[in-house]
């Protein structure tokens, strides 16, 4: 009797979420054509929340009836920033897009982004939309797949709008637009993305970003300004951005003799997680940069909060502007007609920060400087030098004609009437031609890391004499940023992106990085035991250390320090660094050559256990010896087991004939025919022989010039020969 009622029972349970679902669906489609209700999500950033809020602001002066309701990740910024203009707010869970290499992080996304989806299944029932309006960010991923998900089914009324304010879409955007009815696009660039749905309508700010009189703006700050001081805001966003906080924290000491034409408004940003605290750490830091009576001395020019909630009084007291190049940024620069100094946030998707930063400084509106990676109290850290900042401020405010004309140029960035447009898109009134369909704008793309190492590393092995990244490349501002961004990959977890960085930063010959990778190929901090399991020694594994040195290679660089760690990698534990170092010390013969600590050290090596390093070693004598232990060194390999290493003592042998280290003679000939020219591996070709018979017809012509022998074969030949 049990299975019939359990089959009742589900049937019953069946009927009843049809039954559900339909009033559910009924009462969604009564409710959204009754009246506009628009349900508002995208966040993490307040580049993603206030696009939102501006497109919202854009809807009730049309309808004021309209209701709102935002859907955001709890302790983002939208907690915050929405909460303050006083929409209702929700909370769905999910996280970033951890890529598409499997890990626990990706288990996790999956798991967050169900919950999530559920979640908004729940509120776009409960709220019955007529329009969805994102603004990307990974927090409109579950209502946008939500959304999708029940129009399937035809249960979901609603219209689907994805604004995307940089000009390479984040990953998620990139997959889910293609679904959506409309992509509001800011840059005519990313139609090229999207060419069935996006329309560019640009960024949409909201009205009270506009421009004040300085008076009225200086009414409603909480600090003073005295007469005639040039004002200089600095922030990183709305959640802060370690960089330019510590950037300018550290500029203080440098501006300080400039305080009586100076003033610094510092936004400090919101984040408050337990990996960076953005208030705690600037306090900290400006205790610790500054001394007792500096501190006082900075009240005088220089004021930090954590948010400026009235950031356009802000901006219309500003002379210059130093932040983050995010869309929503430069496009509230743009409106607001200020300058700015640039600084990128490098190894973003498809470098959109970058990207937007060269966008305005072809439009003659900005500079840019690029946060470094450097090496601080034993840590790999990114950093943008204080001292450097300063000098770029005080350079631009002591140009006022560079600043004008700056600031002229700053207005052309900004596509006009934004909101205007994304409303004509939103009510289909036709108000405005926003070019769907239109053909896209192309534009130059700045290449993946991987595709750079592809296009440099085919450059060097193509002509490694004549090689130069700046002509492979093109434009030195890429150059330069391609750098940058090869050092910023030094400082992740991950080895793999570090020794990705490390090959980059030797092939675009960032030679200031130096100091950085001789730290890393010394330090022999132990890594982890799990990874002692699976054959790991050091934090910086074997393939990093032994790149590094390929690295100094590549670049072609070498001085007191380099041949110090190089000589300290020769005994590395792991034997393609102890290789790649007696090939790097061929590369460097001439400026090592008869050097007794580099004979020491080859000598050495030819008795390494590693067959690799003793060929590697053989060779690197050829180019280091000057006198006869590297000839009787290299005549000693004449019986290895090892037929390359044979070879490679021939080669040696051939180089200190053709540095004229040793000559020619019947003598050299008879103990050379010594060596062993076949080998136990069955091979149709051995190259041992070519290069025998080579140094045998050198030989011979160098004696017959210098000697006037006769040029038959002689009889250490004729013994070769037979061997």
């Amino acid at each position: 009797m049990e299975t019939p009622v359990n089959g009742l029972i589900a049937l019953i349970s069946a009927l009843a979420l049809v039954v559900l679902i339909t009033f559910g669906s009924l009462r969604w489609r009564r409710l959204a054509a009754r009246e506009p209700r628009i349900l508002l999500s995208g966040g993490g950033t307040g580049g993603h929340v206030n696009p939102a809020l501006a497109i919202a602001e854009g809807i009730k002066n049309k309808e004021p009836n309209a209701k709102f309701l935002y859907v955001g990740v709890r302790g983002k910024a939208e907690t915050i920033i929405v909460r303050r203009v006083g929409y209702p707010l929700l909370f769905v869970s999910s996280e970033g897009y951890p890529g598409l290499k499997l890990s626990w992080r990706s288990f996790r996304f999956l798991c967050r982004l169900c919950i999530g989806v559920t979640q908004s299944v729940i509120i776009l029932f409960w709220f019955a939309p007529r329009w969805i309006i994102a603004t990307g960010g990974y927090v409109s991923a579950p209502v946008i797949l939500a959304s999708l998900v029940l129009r399937l089914f035809r249960i979901c009324p609603t219209t689907i709008f994805l604004h995307e304010q940089n000009s390479i879409p984040g990953q998620l955007n990139a997959v889910l637009g293609k679904w959506v009815d409309r992509v509001l696009l800011t840059f005519p660039q990313t139609v090229s993305f999207f060419p069935r749905n996006g329309v560019v309508v640009g960024y949409p700010i909201r009205h009270s970003i506009t421009l004040v009189p300085r008076e009225e703006a200086f009414s409603r700050l909480p600090f003073k300004v005295p007469e005639g001081r040039q004002v200089v805001f600095v922030f990183g966003g709305s959640q802060g951005a370690r960089t330019i906080n510590r950037a300018i924290v550290d500029a203080l000491p440098h501006l300080l003799p400039h305080r009586h034409r100076l003033f610094i408004i510092h936004g400090m940003g919101l984040a408050r997680s337990s990996d960076y605290h953005a208030v705690e750490d600037t306090e900290s830091r400006i205790r610790s940069a500054l001394k007792p009576e500096d501190r006082v001395l900075i009240e005088e020019f220089y004021f930090r909060q954590d948010y400026f909630h009235n950031i356009a009084d802000v901006y219309s007291i500003s002379d210059l502007i130093v932040c983050r190049s995010g869309a929503g940024s430069l496009n509230e620069i743009s409106r607001m007609g200020k300058p700015a100094i640039l600084i990128p946030k490098a190894n973003l998707p498809g470098d959109h920060q970058v990207m937007n930063a060269r966008a305005m400084k072809h439009a003659g509106a900005a500079e840019i400087l690029f946060e470094d990676t450097i090496m601080e109290n034993g840590r790999l850290l990114e950093k943008l030098e204080g001292k450097f900042l300063a000098e770029r401020i005080l350079r631009l405010l002591q140009d006022p004609d560079q600043i004008e004309k700056m600031a002229a140029n700053t207005n052309r960035f900004l596509r006009r009437q934004a909101i205007e447009r994304i409303l004509s898109e939103i009510y289909r009134d036709n108000s405005f031609n926003n070019g769907i369909g239109c053909p896209p704008v192309p534009f130059r793309a700045l290449f993946s890391n991987h595709r750079l190492l592809q296009i440099l590393s085919t450059a060097y092995e193509t002509s490694p004499r004549s090689y130069d990244p700046l002509a492979v490349i093109g434009d030195e501002d890429d150059l330069i940023y391609y750098r940058h961004r090869a050092a910023g990959l030094l400082s992740h977890q991950a080895w793999q992106d570090r020794n990705l960085g490390i090959k980059l930063i030797g092939l675009t010959h960032y030679k200031e990085k130096i100091p950085t990778l001789l730290h890393m190929l010394t330090d022999r901090s132990p890594t982890t035991r799990i990874r002692r399991i699976f054959g790991g020694d050091f934090e910086q594994v074997g393939f990093i250390r032994r790149n590094i040195v390929q690295a100094l290679q590549v670049m072609n660089h070498f001085d007191a320090d380099v041949e110090k760690a190089l000589l300290t990698a020769a005994d590395d534990p792991y034997y393609e660094v102890r290789a790649q170092v007696c090939r790097t010390a061929m590369h460097f013969g001439s400026a090592i050559a008869g050097r007794e600590v580099w004979m020491d050290t080859l000598m050495k090596k030819l008795d390494d256990d590693c067959f690799e390093v003793v060929l590697m070693a053989a060779g690197a004598l050829g180019e280091v010896g000057i006198d006869g232990r590297a000839l009787e060194a290299l005549l000693n390999l004449k019986n290895s087991h090892y037929w390359q290493v044979r070879d490679a003592a021939l080669k040696g042998l051939s180089r200190l004939v053709e540095r004229r280290v040793i000559s020619p003679s019947p003598d050299l000939l008879c103990r050379m025919a010594g060596f062993i020219l076949t080998s136990t591996d069955f091979r149709p070709h051995f190259s041992i022989k070519e290069t025998f018979n080579m140094i045998q017809k050198g030989c011979r012509d160098r004696l017959m010039i210098e000697e006037g022998l006769d040029a038959s074969p002689l009889p250490s030949e004729k013994a070769a020969g037979k061997s």
